[in-house]
């Protein structure tokens, strides 16, 4: 269990004790943790959760979709108890933790929370399945992984709302997480990590989906990589959604030798005003 005292190298034992784990798991790299935080702390957090004007929305979700009864928070507009706890999952200490369970170096958290902070879903909200988006374009970072702390007290399977994780290669479900009070899930976010809850909620008045969602990532973006924002897979109906537009730019991308994508970009740049020094590099 984490708390806000434990040290650095208590840390770095835990994430070493559960890499192999999280890097064998399937359907992509990821660890499901119960009781990984204390209790007391996410009570403080829980209730200023449940405090919030839901008429409100402070950032945009990463579904494009607006009628979903969706809404997000960041930690600082929630209260102070959650404003700590995120500031505890991006300290040092705590990205020591990661780097040691992902495997992957040099972590950097997003104090703007960009896409991420407290994310509330009411009945009827869904999220589709999807690859998150892998270019955080404000720092030119490289999204690596993704925190997931439910903060559901007496959930019911009936709700729905599980995490759905897909296999990309056969595009099928290989596993599903519920949304459980102080169960975190945490896993990399390459293009084949599909997950989502695509089954519209059913929960009672008052009763929504509760997360805390925080992202991390490397100086490691290369303008060579192919940058893209969230990609939609499957529909409510679990139906397939690949875009023939999508499938015929990533062919075309592929073919292209990457001199020339990296000249064509860099000539794009040089269009709006910026450099041509990267040409010569």
């Amino acid at each position: 269990m984490i708390n806000y005292q434990i040290d650095r190298h208590s840390l770095i034992e835990l994430g070493e004790k559960d890499h192999e784990i999280y890097a064998t798991n399937e359907p992509f790299s990821h660890i499901v943790i119960d009781n990984f935080f204390d209790p007391a702390a996410l009570d403080d957090v829980l209730t200023e959760v449940d405090a919030l004007d839901r008429s409100k929305r402070y950032a945009k979700f990463l579904d494009r979709k607006t009628d979903h009864n969706k809404f997000a928070f960041f930690p600082d507009v929630v209260g102070p108890n959650t404003a700590r706890l995120a500031q505890c999952l991006n300290s040092g200490p705590f990205l020591a933790y990661l780097e040691k369970l992902t495997g992957i170096p040099n972590l950097i958290a997003d104090p703007s929370y960009f896409g991420g902070g407290v994310h509330l879903i009411e009945n009827g909200g869904y999220l589709e399945v999807h690859a998150d988006f892998n270019h955080l374009k404000r720092y030119n970072l490289e999204r690596r992984i993704n925190l997931l702390l439910y903060l559901n007290k007496d959930w019911k399977s009936e709700y729905n709302g599980d995490l759905e994780l897909w296999h990309r290669p056969t595009m099928t479900k290989r596993k599903v997480v519920a949304p459980l009070f102080n169960r975190t899930v945490i896993f990399s976010t390459v293009k084949e990590a599909l997950h989502g809850h695509p089954t519209p909620l059913l929960t009672p008045p008052g009763i929504a989906r509760r997360s805390l969602a925080l992202y991390y990532y490397t100086n490691t973006w290369e303008p060579v990589e192919h940058a893209h924002t969230t990609l939609y897979y499957i529909s409510q109906e679990h139906k397939v959604r690949l875009r023939l537009s999508r499938l015929v730019r990533g062919l075309i991308l592929d073919l292209i030798p990457p001199i020339f994508r990296k000249i064509f970009r860099a000539v794009k740049r040089a269009i709006k005003g910026e450099k041509l020094s990267e040409l010569w590099d």
